[in-house]
């Protein structure tokens, strides 16, 4: 009987051990760190996707390729993916990643042949692709309220010195989601307000609490319509087939347009005088992946790019303008959600009195760290100016990835 009692009791013991063992794993968090690099010219591919197949863990690669991403345990069995447009796809499983002290992944570029098409039957193809791409935004993108929450930086230089670097963490209300609208209307429908910031300057005025943050937002061509998503518009661009690559083992159509005519509704910009780009198009659903533009504008509005300014209470005097932006999309649980927006501006300038010169750049860009969808915080108004105290604690326990969705 005593045998018995002692047999069952190690059973037991074995049986709560492997318990406790398998929790402590599930709780144990897996870390990878690596680079992901051009497998032909090994240099770093930025802004590439890093995610856990079949969850909303994801992370990106900075500007030299690098990432970090952090898996509860309770994932351990899932399959690790990287991806970027216009290179092979990486899958391994997240055991074998983080077993290496740095995983180094190289990608392959994918790009394919294209048949010399005449001009006219080729625009007549790009301009069915792109309707489709239009017609199938309320299928690929969520139709109902939700949150992002972003991670936010911009920095001013002046004369290549730089003079402003501001940082936050953002949460962004959208109350239609991706219900296509006139400027205007998107504008009503999208608010937000700062979660924390950090930066090296102090506000002494309202310019200075201003962010570039609306700008960013107009640039999610896929929730507005004042761009080469229009089919209204289609006819004041030229259109070519630039290439087909792939993404995620999908095909993709390089889309390149240039405007013939570049005015306010069809490019958000009141004084562009030149705009072209390139759109991404997801050839499986046609979704829209990614879009690249270049501006070159007359003159600029601190207000934004879509306001007037009277040019004679302007000090200085536009020479040279330009700026590009770049607009990344990902999939997640069969919706696409906007992921990153870069943007990129350079003024040159001459004072009115002086003549003196002056080069100003500015570099901004938003991150999408979480989407919610379920139960959103509502948020009511746009919070143009940022004036909060510094909260060390915060940021450093602030993690720059996309961690999640709820």
């Amino acid at each position: 009987m005593i045998k018995k009692f002692i047999f069952a009791l190690l059973i037991l013991t074995h049986v709560f051990g492997t318990i406790q063992a398998q929790e402590e794993e599930q709780t144990k968090t897996i870390r990878i760190i690596g680079q992901l690099t051009n497998a032909d010219n090994q240099q770093g591919i930025p802004f590439a996707n890093i995610g856990v197949m079949d969850t909303y863990i994801g992370a990106a690669t900075n500007f030299d390729g690098y990432f970090e991403l952090k898996v509860p345990g309770k994932y351990a069995d899932k399959s690790f993916q990287v991806s970027a447009v216009g290179f092979t796809t990486y899958n391994s499983s997240l055991k074998d990643c983080s077993e290496l002290d740095t995983l180094r992944i190289q990608l392959k570029p994918v790009n394919y042949k294209i048949a010399e098409v005449e001009v006219t039957a080729q625009s007549l193809v790009l301009i069915k692709m792109l309707k489709n791409a239009i017609d199938h935004i309320p299928d690929n993108y969520l139709q109902t309220p939700f949150n992002y929450d972003i991670y936010y930086r911009a920095e001013r230089s002046e004369n290549k010195k730089l003079e402003r670097k501001r940082e936050a963490a953002i949460r962004i209300y959208d109350d239609k989601g991706y219900v296509r609208e006139n400027a205007y209307q998107v504008y009503k429908e999208r608010s937000y307000r700062f979660l924390q910031v950090r930066k090296n300057f102090e506000n002494n005025s309202l310019a200075d609490g201003s962010t570039y943050l609306d700008e960013l937002l107009e640039m999610d061509i896929v929730r507005s319509r004042g761009n080469i998503l229009n089919k209204n518009h289609l006819n004041f661009y030229d259109l070519s087939l630039d290439r087909i690559t792939e993404y995620e083992n999908d095909s993709i159509w390089v889309i390149a347009y240039k405007s013939k005519r570049p005015i306010l509704s069809n490019t958000s910009d009141y004084y562009a005088t030149s705009y072209s780009g390139k759109i991404y198009i997801k050839l499986k659903d046609f979704s829209v992946i990614k879009n690249e533009t270049h501006v070159v504008a007359s003159n600029y509005s601190p207000q934004g790019r879509s306001f007037y300014v009277n040019p004679e209470r302007q000090e200085w005097k536009p020479i040279k303008i330009e700026y590009d932006f770049s607009s990344t999309y990902k999939e997640h649980f069969g919706y696409y959600y906007l992921s990153y927006v870069d943007y990129k501006r350079h003024h040159e300038l001459e004072n009115k009195t002086s003549g003196k010169t002056k080069e100003i750049d500015t570099n901004a860009e938003m991150l999408i760290t979480k989407i919610i969808t379920t139960n959103p915080e509502v948020i009511e108004n746009r919070a143009y100016y940022e004036n909060m105290e510094y909260n060390e604690n915060f940021w450093d326990n602030y993690n720059i990835i996309f961690d999640g969705a709820e």
